[in-house]
């Protein structure tokens, strides 16, 4: 049980880590005026895509790092829980989430900090996040070989049935 919820969380993280990371070096790399529309705080095509390939990254290392560690479908499906769960709660929030007047307009370069609390990226994004996370976490899964199907118990003390 221990090393399933060790699992969980340490995949939760490498995902965070991976998501952090790229999308850090890509506000770097592309610039606000690449990273925003002209004078606002709405993300471009362009970020929506690199927010998107560095969400496929983050969820199937997550979900590879989950099952090298938890050594279990139990502990992937876990991990998948907790994204559905994060990632909802997140979705719902964004959605209610009223952006006061000044904080939509964009002048000038913005810091990284800043960018990514005033970031606006239209709806189906945020309702895409956890639907990556989920496929993407079980295809790392499915790559850690804990996933993989071979007829015995997924573990010697019998204790499978905890997630």
């Amino acid at each position: 049980m221990g090393r399933k919820i060790l699992a969980v969380i340490l995949g939760y993280v490498a995902m965070a880590v991976v998501v952090m990371g790229g999308l850090t070096g890509a506000y770097f790399a592309m610039g606000a005026d690449k990273a925003f529309e002209t004078g606002t705080y709405e993300v471009t095509t362009a970020w929506l895509v690199v927010w998107g390939a560095t969400s496929i990254v983050a969820a199937v290392v997550g979900g590879w790092v989950c099952g090298k560690i938890g050594k279990t479908k139990g502990a992937v499906g876990s991990l998948i829980l907790l994204v559905v769960l994060l990632g909802s709660l997140n979705a719902f929030a964004q959605m209610k989430k009223e952006v006061p007047a000044e904080d939509m307009v964009r002048t000038g370069d913005t810091p990284n900090m800043e960018a990514m609390m005033k970031a606006l990226a239209p709806t189906w994004m945020y309702i895409t996040e956890p639907i990556i996370g989920v496929l993407g976490a079980m295809v790392g899964g499915g790559l850690s070989g804990a996933c993989k199907g071979n007829g015995k118990s997924e573990s010697s003390s019998g204790d499978d049935s905890e997630a």
